[in-house]
């Protein structure tokens, strides 16, 4: 009975025992699972670092790039559309009667727009915040300044036209920042450390059959009303400019007026004047005219910097082997609007 009694309570015994075991073996699993979700973790957020540290930055500096692309695009768009609004002003026989401060509403007035894309660079997914850009209107001044000179060096000509200037500015967060200009005809790329001329202005240099030179300049000027603060916005989103040719206007002709032309001075006052150093001398050398025949300079007076392009260098007393034929002098006149969103 004993021994029963006890073989039964050995037994008993066993039988508690058996739930602490399998109790054991679950709470082992339970952890082995926790650990392996711990690395499984570990590794995502570890690749997810890697991919946003080392992949994500040349990933955004590409989309900018693009973007950056994108929006030259739209500058020469913008250019491309003002020179064929000079083409049909000029046509116009009644352009050169117009008043660009306050146009006739019977005056042919061609109007196109200019799509812009403002922000760009973003990545679907993995860095979906776009860049902006700000578009301005006459924020800057660009000034042209023509005078025509005798071959005794008195002053026929003198003309100064205040251009204004349409102007791009980037917000970039990877790729570097650009900056376009749309001044005086000229389109001109700015990356802080230098400026280059993309797109030419309409002012040319040519050789007549007896060696002479004709130099004929269309000079594009932004409309703004006096005391009127510059049109500036600043987006990620689409936006358009919406253009409105006013007036061609011809200034000057040395041709139908009376008194022999023997030189030119062409001073442009810019913010930019590596490109249009650059562009003058490209101009001219293109033209055959030798480095002794002109003169190119740079002054810098109050911040604001002046180039200055004399032809020929020296009046014809002065000996000079060059020659003036020919000078002739326009202005188209346009008037810039923005606006939010694409047209």
């Amino acid at each position: 009975m004993l021994k029963q009694g006890g073989q039964k309570v050995k037994k008993s015994n066993r039988n508690k025992e058996k739930p602490e075991k399998k109790s054991f073996f679950h709470s082992e699993a339970a952890t082995s699972t926790i650990i392996g979700a711990v690395l499984l973790l570990g590794i995502i957020f570890s690749v997810f670092a890697i991919v946003r540290i080392g992949y994500v930055p040349e990933w955004k500096s590409d989309a900018e790039c693009s973007h950056m692309n994108d929006v030259y695009e739209d500058m020469a768009d913008l250019k491309s559309k003002i020179d064929m609004m000079t083409v049909v002003l000029a046509s116009n026989p009644n352009s050169s009667y117009i008043n660009s401060s306050n146009p006739s509403s019977y005056a042919l007035q061609p109007i196109m727009t200019v799509p812009f894309h403002m922000g760009g660079g973003d990545v679907p997914f993995i860095g979906p915040i776009k860049s902006s850009g700000s578009l301005a209107v006459n924020k800057d001044n660009c000034i042209m300044g023509i005078v025509v000179r005798s071959p005794s060096g008195s002053m026929l000509y003198n003309k100064s036209l205040n251009c204004s200037t349409i102007t791009y500015n980037s917000q970039n967060r990877y790729y570097i920042n650009q900056n376009f200009s749309y001044e005086c005809g000229a389109l001109i790329l700015d990356q802080g450390t230098q400026s280059v001329m993309t797109l030419y202005p309409s002012i040319r240099f040519s050789r007549t059959p007896n060696n002479k030179y004709n130099v004929s300049i269309n000079a594009l000027r932004v409309f703004q009303k006096p005391y009127v603060p510059p049109q500036v916005i600043s987006s990620n989103k689409g936006c358009s400019l919406r253009l409105t040719g006013l007036d061609y206007v011809r200034y000057y002709d040395s041709s139908k007026v009376a008194g022999e032309i023997s030189q030119l001075v062409l001073t442009v006052s810019t913010t930019h004047p590596e490109a249009w150093k650059q562009y003058l001398k490209g101009m001219v050398d293109d033209a055959d005219i030798e480095p002794w025949d002109y003169s190119l300079t740079e002054n810098k007076l109050n911040g604001v910097h002046f180039i200055s392009l004399t032809f020929p260098s020296k009046l014809p007393s002065e000996s000079s082997s060059k020659r003036l034929e020919r000078v002739y002098l326009s202005e188209t006149v346009i008037k810039a609007e923005p606006g939010i969103g694409l047209s």
